[in-house]
C-alpha cells in the first residue's frame, strides 16, 4: 500500500449505508484539497468494501486510473441523483445539483438506485484517523 492510498490521505469517516439500512462499505473521507485531488488514483487495490466519499464534488474523472469504478452523485441531503456502474479508466462525469460524490469499486453499488439516500454513519472501528501530510 502506497503513502498515497486513499486511507493514508483521508480520515475515515464510517460506515456508507444505503437507504433501507444496509452498509455498503467502509468510508473514508476527502477532505483535504490534497486528498479531493487524488482521489482514488494511488489506490490501485481498492477493495470492494471500501468506499471514497469527496465532498462540494459534482464532477469525475477516471484519468490514470486502472479500475472501474461506480459513482454515486449525491445532493446536499445525501439523496442520490445519479448512478454510474463500471464507470471505465479514462472517463469523464458529471451531475448538475450534485453537492457530494460516493466512489467505490464497480460492482459495490449495483443495488443502488436513484432517489436512495445514502449516508455515512460513525462506526466503532471507522474512528476518525487524522489525514497525512
Amino acid at each position: 500500500m502506497g503513502r498515497l492510498r486513499m486511507d493514508a490521505l483521508s480520515g475515515m469517516a464510517g460506515t456508507l449505508v444505503a437507504g433501507s439500512g444496509r452498509p455498503l462499505a467502509r468510508c473514508y473521507e476527502a477532505t483535504s484539497a490534497g486528498s479531493r485531488m487524488i482521489g482514488l488514483l494511488a489506490t490501485p487495490d481498492l477493495r470492494p468494501d471500501e468506499a471514497l466519499l469527496i465532498d462540494r464534488c459534482r464532477s469525475v474523472h477516471t484519468m490514470g486510473m486502472r479500475i472501474s469504478i461506480d459513482v454515486a452523485f449525491l445532493d446536499a441531503e445525501g439523496v442520490v441523483l445519479r448512478v454510474l456502474y463500471a464507470l471505465r479508466p479514462f472517463r469523464v462525469a458529471a451531475t448538475r445539483g450534485a453537492r457530494s460524490v460516493i466512489e467505490t469499486r464497480a460492482g459495490t453499488l449495483a443495488d443502488v438506485t436513484v432517489g436512495e439516500r445514502l449516508q455515512v454513519k460513525p462506526s466503532p472501528e471507522a474512528e476518525r484517523v487524522p489525514a497525512r501530510s
